[in-house]
């Protein structure tokens, strides 16, 4: 029996590096699945893969800027596992273009909000009553170091991640009392949507390796124990918070 044994959750993302990874990791603790992306054929290979381990597992397609994507996908979560104990927000919005406050354009800021911030919070107002009616569960939201500490180039991603933070924090005040924990993984200076070692030569490149105590890039492998940490009940009374998996920046 793992640590997941029993859950149902829904793995948004489930079609990057990251999503991927965390979606195998909560088959193998074992938890039942919903994979979501925006193109379901391209969860099929990781829907084999986690049926082979014995777990039930479906896929549902959903694009994170149209809203009667989210809403169908809230539904057909829930009746797919008939019922959803963990969320994992992961959404994966579109490769944002380098742009300063004053030139990045508006749509970018938009879109960058819509996929981060109004997506997820539009999924959530639709699962969380059934979730506190049915005794509750966990949200976990995936931050990013540019939300906290601003890169040149960065704004429209940098200010979406910053408030998916704040989001993550209302959500855990507002519905604690109905048995819904919220907390967050925050990667930095993690390969999570490439090669490892052309991220760490960018980084590099930056002087981003010389703030970072560990002096090296991490590997999304590293990520996934704090995410089952948080999905599971061993974190029962911890909500509102979240953790640094950035190597030690300062």
């Amino acid at each position: 029996m793992g640590r997941l044994a029993g859950k149902r959750a829904l793995m948004t993302g489930a079609g990057g590096l990251l999503g991927s990874d965390m979606a195998r990791a909560f088959a193998e603790e074992g938890a039942d699945l919903v994979l979501t992306t925006r193109t379901a054929a391209k969860l099929a290979p990781l829907a084999d893969e986690i049926r082979a381990m014995g777990r039930r597992v479906e896929t549902v397609a959903a694009d994170f800027t149209v809203n009667a994507d989210i809403d169908r996908l809230a539904h057909a979560a829930w009746e797919a596992l008939g019922g959803i104990d963990v969320v994992f927000l992961s959404s994966q919005p579109p490769q944002p273009r380098l742009g300063t406050l004053l030139d990045c354009p508006e749509e970018d800021f938009l879109q960058q909000h819509q996929s981060i911030v109004w997506g997820p919070l539009r999924l959530m107002r639709a699962l969380a009553p059934r979730m506190m009616a049915a005794g509750g569960g966990s949200v976990i939201t995936t931050i990013s170091s540019t939300g906290f500490d601003p890169i040149a180039g960065y704004s429209a991603y940098g200010l979406a991640k910053g408030s998916l933070w704040v989001l993550t924090r209302y959500m855990a005040l507002e519905w604690g009392r109905g048995g819904i924990r919220v907390n967050a993984i925050a990667p930095g200076l993690v390969a999570t949507a490439g090669n490892l070692a052309e991220h760490e030569a960018m980084v590099r490149a930056t002087g981003m390796l010389d703030r970072t105590a560990l002096g090296r890039v991490g590997a999304n492998a590293e990520c996934i124990g704090a995410a089952i940490h948080f999905a599971s009940d061993e974190s029962s009374f911890t909500t509102g918070q979240r953790v640094h998996i950035d190597g030690g920046r300062f």
